[in-house]
């Protein structure tokens, strides 16, 4: 008589439900890419350094406190932003200042202007939000490096201009003269316009740059050791109803300035996410997949 031995079934196993994963997986998603123009939102930063064109008239006393703002950004090593301060009926007003005055449409003192026109206010000084917002936009990324030198009389500069987007750009560089620690009736005065050097249009291909230099005579009646060059660089492509946008602005101080337009990790937090959800969704799969 043979002996059978009691076999036991091996317990039944239950099949997972994975459409709960997935249902999770994707709320999950659908959350991120909620959150993530928050998340943009919230590591705002500035994208370029800004132009700020502001009009004023040694008489006007909100002219003269503006001042302190003007020079708190001219002694900033970081110079994230660039003054070019044009006077209007007084000693140092220019047939530029009156120009673009009226290139803008601006009738009082004080007003200003950011980025050639993306915003400007009428008799008004400059609002540091309204800098961050001008400042903090999407714009084509480009290099400026600024070097001058002064012989005698002369002031010699030159200017690179990089692309940094690697698509092609169409643009205007205009090369300014400014002068800084301008004493007048007891007030100090920063960035007072003197005059342009080069104002010049160029067509960058992708991640190219070009060089241009220039000379520029200095007056008697300024300080040369005062002068600072300030170097802009405009989109063409993205124009308003005053001209086309400033892109970047640098000056001789800031040898090289190159800000990026988002942090780098912005643009693999999605991907990645999605990805580790999808390898633990698959390594879960496997481990409870039943066995043979």
């Amino acid at each position: 008589m043979r002996y059978m031995a009691n076999q036991i079934a091996p317990p039944v196993r239950r099949k997972p439900n994975f459409s709960r994963y997935r249902a999770l997986a994707i709320l999950f998603i659908l959350a991120l890419a909620q959150s993530f123009p928050i998340i943009s939102v919230r590591s705002q930063t500035y994208t370029h350094s800004i132009l700020i064109e502001t009009f004023a008239s040694t008489w006007c006393e909100p002219c003269r406190r503006e001042q302190s703002t003007v020079q708190r950004f001219v002694e900033n090593k970081s110079h994230l932003a660039h003054f070019i301060v044009y006077h209007l009926q007084d000693v140092w007003s220019t047939t530029d200042a009156v120009k673009r005055a009226t290139e803008l449409g601006i009738t009082f003192v004080p007003s200003h202007a950011y980025d050639g026109g993306y915003t400007r206010t009428s008799g008004a000084i400059v609002n540091e939000s309204e800098m961050e917002s001008a400042a903090s936009r999407s714009v084509h990324l480009v290099e400026l490096t600024v070097g001058k030198a002064i012989n005698g009389n002369t002031l010699s500069v030159q200017v690179a201009v990089a692309e940094r987007n690697a698509y092609s750009l169409s643009s205007e560089l205009v090369v300014y003269v400014v002068e800084n620690k301008v004493l007048h009736e007891g007030a100090l005065w920063n960035s007072v316009y003197r005059g342009q050097i080069v104002r010049q249009g160029l067509f960058l291909r992708p991640n190219s740059y070009e060089v241009i230099s220039g000379n520029w005579s200095i007056p008697p009646d300024t300080r040369s050791e005062n002068l600072e060059v300030i170097a802009v660089a405009f989109d063409k492509s993205t124009s308003g109803k005053y001209g086309p946008y400033a892109i970047q602005s640098a000056c001789s101080k800031d040898s090289e300035i190159a800000i990026p337009e988002f942090s780098g990790w912005l643009q693999l937090l999605v991907p990645s996410i999605v990805f580790m959800s999808a390898f633990i969704l698959r390594r879960s799969h496997t481990r409870r997949s039943p066995t043979a």
